[in-house]
């Protein structure tokens, strides 16, 4: 299993994160409907050693999209709950893992065109983005 697999099936085991989202929650997606959530790998690093392949670190990025602030926000700090902890998940051995960004806002598009869909879509859709580093091994 990947490590989006893994994290994937952790955040859907959890109640409180995967109840408001349903199964609105993958890699790399962007669903129609709100709540959900999308996650993406940003970094990755495969260090070697003499003795043999050390233990794998990616960067992923997880985004989710809610119709409220309050909503975005409460189901990001679900996520850092959820995510944070060491243990085996999925066939793979997660190591506490860090957060190195948080973000929030709506997304905001680069260019004259973007700021009117900017400033219609601030306030209906919110985003809250976290950056987490994963280190792990195969189970």
């Amino acid at each position: 299993m990947s490590l989006l697999d893994a994290v994937t099936a952790r955040l859907l085991a959890d109640p409180q994160f995967a109840g408001p989202q349903g199964k609105r929650i993958g890699a790399t997606r962007r669903f129609a409907a709100l709540p959900s959530t999308a996650l993406q790998t940003i970094t990755a690093r495969r260090d070697e050693h003499y003795k043999g392949p050390q233990a794998s670190e990616d960067g992923v990025q997880l985004d989710i999209w809610a119709p409220t602030e309050a909503l975005a926000s409460s189901l990001r700090d679900r996520a850092i709950t959820v995510l944070r902890p060491a243990g085996v998940f999925a066939g793979i051995r997660f190591r506490r893992a860090l957060i190195t960004n948080i973000r929030s806002g709506a997304e905001q598009g680069q260019g004259p065109q973007e700021a009117a869909l900017n400033a219609r879509l601030a306030p209906e859709i919110y985003r809250a983005s976290i950056d987490f580093l994963f280190t792990y091994t195969p189970a």
